[in-house]
């Protein structure tokens, strides 16, 4: 072998040992590196279990419980679960009472079914601006008659209801020839009247229900026991964390055993805290219901409402009778 060849040879050989040791370190620098970031991400997960316990845990936990999964659960004062109870009675009482008054909302609520007038109606309106439409002489006068309001509609109440069919047949029995109809015609016309007296009684009643009953159960019910339900919400929010962070303690590692200690007992205090507070807006909410004030607006509304009417109609029925 010649100088050359070995020279070559021995060349070749450091060159792949350079490349060898070159590719171990680098090995062994990438090693070090997912070890780092290994220690880096298991320290991470043991800080995590020493934070507050997130929404999404506190939501296990929450499931948990209602299915029976976890019976470890911190009990409320009997004061507290005594006032939760009448809040809910209250609101119960509130919202079942609306679901009936807010019928007095709808002016309708008596209307026959039976009656169509509507068709009618819009037939005579649409009749009436088209004679108008043709009597102009104007592009101002017809844009005014297109623009003007239609003609005053009564209210659709039962009472209404019994006025206008009362006044129409007044006036077919008025205009009959040859009959003796004029003493109906003018009972009709009186009964028209009183009818037409007890709609507006019948919607100065609905429109007091609404203002000091409905009106006032809605502002209770968004206001005062939307407050306690918020108050009510934190307790239960700090509950769970509180028990959360036993659980967390009960099963931790020993060098974690005293940053657990110190959350559990920070979130104790925070969930006493808050139940003080509910108990105090609980008790204010439930001590400021009036519900047999608010009764008795709506009482008054439909005595007064039923009084006018007694009256109207008790004066009328004599002439009736001496008829």
């Amino acid at each position: 072998m010649s100088f050359n060849n070995f020279a070559d040879s021995v060349n070749k050989k450091l060159q792949e040992l350079s490349s060898q040791v070159s590719q171990r370190a680098q090995d062994a620098q990438l090693d070090k590196k997912f070890r780092d970031l290994s220690s880096a991400v298991s320290q991470k997960t043991q800080d995590l279990t020493t934070q507050l316990p997130s929404f999404a845990q506190s939501t296990q936990r929450l499931v948990q419980e209602k299915l029976g999964q976890v019976t470890d659960i911190s009990q409320l004062p009997q004061e507290y679960v005594e006032l939760e109870n009448k809040i809910d009675r209250i609101r119960l009482v509130y919202e079942n009472f609306l679901k009936v008054t807010q019928v007095y909302e709808n002016e309708s609520y008596d209307y026959p079914n039976n009656v169509r007038d509507s068709v009618n109606e819009f037939s005579s309106v649409v009749a009436g601006k088209l004679h108008d439409l043709s009597r102009a002489t104007s592009t101002n006068e017809a844009q005014s008659v297109l623009i003007a309001p239609g003609p005053h509609k009564d209210p659709k109440t039962l009472n209404y209801a019994l006025s206008k069919v009362a006044l129409t047949s007044s006036e077919y029995l008025n205009k009959s020839v040859g009959g003796d109809d004029s003493e109906a015609s003018t009972a009709l016309l009186k009964y028209s009247d009183v009818q037409a007296k007890i709609a507006q009684a019948r919607l100065q009643q609905d429109t007091l229900i609404q203002t000091r009953f409905n009106k006032k159960l809605r502002d209770i019910l968004a206001n005062d026991l939307n407050e306690a339900q918020k108050a009510r919400k934190n307790v239960e929010h700090k509950r769970l964390q509180y028990d959360i962070a036993r659980s967390y303690l009960a099963n931790a590692k020993p060098e974690k055993e005293a940053s657990l200690r110190v959350q559990m007992e920070s979130l104790e205090d925070e969930f006493a805290q808050a139940t003080d507070d509910a108990v105090v807006v609980m008790q204010k909410v439930a001590g400021s219901s009036e519900l047999l004030k608010e009764l008795r607006e709506l009482v008054a509304a439909q005595a007064d409402y039923h009084k006018q009417s007694s009256e109207l109609l008790s004066e009328f029925l004599p002439q009736l009778e001496s008829a």
